[in-house]
Order: structure tokens, then sequence, then C-alpha cells
């Protein structure tokens, strides 16, 4: 279990893997306006083209068939300014019994 003095000296190894796991990422209409304009492009173009609309209401971003999400690339991240706060607050404010098999950041507290 991690205390949260050992979060506080969390930094990120930009490993990427926590951007290759199941699950969801939830955006907010802001997040999506955000996302949109980093990648230049309308926010009503940007949620057809990269995101679902979960039980009729809520946004969350597209994932690739082995579940990596639409963004990662070679390079990292390519909304990375824009990223979502789900993305932003992991794993300091959020994570999974999970996280600590693969964040490297993690391994290394």
């Amino acid at each position: 279990m991690l205390l949260p003095e050992a979060l506080d000296r969390f930094v990120c190894r930009r490993c990427n893997l926590c951007c290759r796991q199941p699950g969801y990422v939830y955006l907010s209409s802001a997040e999506a306006g955000a996302a949109a304009a980093c990648l230049g492009l309308d926010p009503y173009e940007f949620t057809e083209k990269y995101c679902e609309v979960m039980d009729r209401q809520r946004l969350v971003l597209k994932k690739l068939p082995d579940e990596s999400c639409v963004f990662l690339t070679a390079e990292g991240c390519a909304i990375h300014p824009a990223k979502p706060g789900q993305c932003r607050d992991f794993p300091v404010k959020w994570r999974t019994p999970r996280s600590l098999d693969y964040c490297e950041g993690l391994k290394q507290l």
C-alpha cells in the first residue's frame, strides 16, 4: 500500500503503460473542447472521430483494438498539453491495485 507521503515523490517516467490499460477515459465537454483545439479540430469533429458516448450522456475516448488509447503514439500522448484530467491525475489522485504492476513511476517509490 502506498502512503500519501510516498506519492508526493512520484515522478512520471513517461513509460506510457497507463495508456495501454483496459478501461475508459471519461471527458468533460471542456476537456473535449481543449483536446479538439489542441488538434486543430472543431469540437463536433473531434467527438465524432475520437469519442464514444457511454450511457447516452458521457463522452469517453475511443480505444484501439489492443485497448491502447487512440492518442498514444511512439512519442507519447498526441494531446499531452490538453490531456484529460483523468490522465493528469493518475496515479497520484487515483489508481487501481494493478497500477503498481505496470507504472514505472510507482515502482520507483
